[in-house]
């Protein structure tokens, strides 16, 4: 069954004091959300996500016209599992999940020469939905799979184009396997709460951030993606880059020492180089097939 965190009445009573003469600049206003991950001592985890969000405009209409998910079928899924259209009048139009939904290979990795057909995209569409309305869903990640075992980590977005009016994120953590890294980056002062509580009938430690009245963020032209410039929040179980990149290193290893032969090949392609710039340039004389041998010397 799904977990509900929002109640439909406050998303009403809220929605109505979301109106265009308090947002003049705002398509639409994330009214509440509520997002609550709870990971185990292997990484593995469940995550809900229950949001509520204003249109204000025909813009903002379009934009959530079609809802839009990630996922990786090696590692998981993600899905809605309800998504209801809230009128100002204060009545509910579910709509039709499986009606509605489409699910396919993630087109977006073609502009990368990448064809993986585990990356999927889950499209929903939102019939009904108008200027006034408020749009309300829920998705589900479930991970069970993780990339470094016996890791954990995650990176949100506390600041979009949207005003954000409240957003709860919580994270419910094994005693085994705590959260050794935050940090919240970009910090817009006054925004952000925190607060760690100790479950001790479950052993678990729960983290909870709460955002509150974040302005909308206003794109710049050629500035960097978004996600890496708005305030952020990165939480991790693993302390420092060297533990990645010892597991990386070892993850590798047996593999290189398997090709003698490539290392033979690229330290005769460079023998008569005297540094790594000379290395470098080497490769605009090879072929292909040439460039990845003397990577592996350089």
């Amino acid at each position: 069954c799904a977990e509900e965190f929002l109640i439909t009445d406050q998303i009403i009573a809220q929605a109505a004091a979301v109106t265009v003469e308090k947002y003049p600049d705002s398509d639409d206003v994330l009214i509440d959300d509520v997002i609550q991950v709870e990971y185990q001592p292997d990484g593995t985890s469940e995550k809900w996500d229950d949001t509520a969000l204003k249109i204000l405009t025909e813009k903002g209409k379009r934009d959530n016209r079609t809802l839009t998910l990630h996922f990786n079928t090696s590692y998981g899924t993600n899905y809605f599992t309800k998504v209801e259209v809230i009128k100002p009048d204060g009545s509910v139009q579910p709509v039709d999940l499986e009606a509605n939904t489409k699910v396919m290979v993630d087109p977006g990795q073609m502009s990368e020469n990448i064809y993986n057909p585990n990356s999927k995209i889950l499209n929903l569409s939102v019939p009904g939905l108008e200027v006034g309305d408020t749009l309300r869903y829920i998705a589900h990640n479930v991970k069970t799979k993780t990339v470094v075992p016996d890791t954990w980590s995650d990176y949100q977005v506390f600041e979009h184009t949207s005003p954000l009016e409240r957003v709860t994120y919580r994270v419910i953590a094994p005693r085994s396997l705590p959260l050794k890294k935050i940090a919240l980056k970009d910090e817009i002062p006054g925004t952000v709460s925190f607060e760690e509580t100790v479950n001790e009938q479950d052993d678990q430690i729960i983290y909870t951030w709460t955002v509150r009245d974040v302005p909308r963020m206003f794109d710049e032209p050629n500035m960097p993606t978004r996600y890496t410039v708005v305030q952020r929040l990165l939480v991790s179980t693993m302390e420092t880059w060297e533990e990645l990149s010892s597991w990386y290193w070892d993850l590798c290893l047996p593999r290189l020492e398997s090709t003698p032969e490539m290392e033979t090949k690229a330290q005769e392609l460079v023998a008569d180089c005297t540094n790594t710039l000379e290395k470098i340039d080497r490769k605009s004389t090879r072929l292909n097939s040439s460039h990845q041998i003397i990577s592996y010397a350089v």
